[in-house]
């Protein structure tokens, strides 16, 4: 038999369309561009609220009776302006969403998987879009909560698309069933984080739609104390020191224990969040993709309860508590990109204990011979 194939054989297998390097590419670009659009339409979300701005608009999809691209900015003034801005920046992050769809198609590499995660991406910002078209509609205050919290489930939702498409996950080679199983202390406590945040971003929602913001006055004590009013008589107290000193509003009970909650919560998330990043940058240090999401969380976390603090102590300025509400954001999609890259390095724990277990049986087959 010839050493060699025929030349005209190998010059047809030549011209074989080979498939391409997964990971990159438009899709990844375009997935990374919907991310950078979802940040800042949840802070001009949290501007809104912050300016009680959410009915400033009162029909949809339309704003009184134009088209909304075709709405004369002479008349973008006051709440106007933040609920109508509101609206075309969600408009772009759909636009962003469609494009996503249509370059997993078009992309050389990519699999039914990427696809569908496109598609969902596209049909959650369809649903959230409807939901605030509903909150509009239907004058739902529940709704507009229901619509902040969908809003930071899609902001991780994108992000997952974006690290998922990324070459290193594509190409991410596994790790060795010992050291995953080592991992798991780090992805189960990252799966813990991501839930305290979104917990918390969810009172914090409620609270700020129920007007509890300001509830708790002082800050780190609630009414100079450690704990909040508890009983009608404590609560009378407060309110005559919110309206006689603080010209503020009186509040109810269940305002000061949400407002509270939130602050608990807070030390909580805090607790975890640095317990996460420490650990990463203890153990995990030498993986580049754990240890820079980390060394992020610090100063997120940090910068963030700076604001919570500004807040109260600021009486709750507009730019302010709508910063608050982006870094929230920003500290729950940082950790969860930590947590999906690590669960991408090192599984879930049955995936690892089950690869741990069928290398010590091979093991074991291979000196019983």
């Amino acid at each position: 038999m010839p050493d060699r194939a025929p030349a005209n054989i190998a010059s047809d297998y030549s011209t074989l369309p080979t498939r391409a390097t997964p990971g990159g590419g438009s899709l990844h670009w375009v997935a990374v561009l919907t991310v950078c659009a979802t940040f800042p339409l949840i802070f001009m979300g949290g501007l809104v609220t912050s300016h009680q701005a959410g009915m400033s608009v009162p029909d949809w999809p339309n704003s009184y009776g134009y088209n909304m691209f075709l709405f004369p900015p002479r008349l973008w003034i006051g709440g106007i302006l933040y609920e109508h801005t509101h609206r075309l920046m969600g408009t772009v992050v759909g636009l962003c969403s469609i494009a996503l769809v249509v370059a997993s198609f078009l992309s050389r590499w990519a699999g039914r998987r990427e696809r569908w995660l496109a598609a969902t991406v596209l049909g959650a910002v369809i649903f959230q879009g409807v939901l605030g078209g509903l909150r509009v509609v239907l004058v739902q205050l529940d709704l507009a909560i229901v619509h902040a919290c969908v809003a930071q489930a899609f902001f991780c939702l994108a992000a997952y698309v974006a690290v998922e498409t990324s070459v290193w996950w594509q190409n991410r080679k596994p790790v060795a069933s010992d050291e995953r199983l080592q991992g798991y202390r780090l992805v189960m406590l990252g799966v813990v984080t991501v839930l305290a945040i979104y917990g918390q971003l969810i009172v914090g929602a409620t609270m700020r739609h129920f007007q509890a913001g300001l509830a708790i006055p002082d800050v780190p004590l609630a009414y100079g104390k450690l704990l909040p009013p508890v009983n009608s008589d404590q609560l009378d107290a407060a309110n005559w020191v919110r309206t006689r000193h603080l010209n503020l509003e009186p509040v109810t009970l269940g305002q000061i224990w949400l407002h509270f909650g939130h602050r608990i919560g807070a030390v909580v998330v805090t607790i975890l969040v640095l317990a996460l990043a420490t650990l990463v940058v203890r153990r995990y240090a030498t993986e580049a993709k754990l240890r820079w999401p980390a060394l992020l969380l610090f100063a997120l976390i940090a910068l963030q309860l700076t604001l919570g603090v500004l807040t109260v102590a600021m009486r709750k300025p507009a730019d302010v508590a709508s910063a608050h509400v982006a870094v929230g954001a920003l500290v729950l999609v940082t950790t969860f990109v930590l947590t999906a890259r690590s669960a991408r390095l090192y599984g879930w724990l049955p995936q690892a204990r089950r690869a741990h277990e069928r290398e010590l049986d091979h093991h074991g087959a291979v000196l019983s011979h």
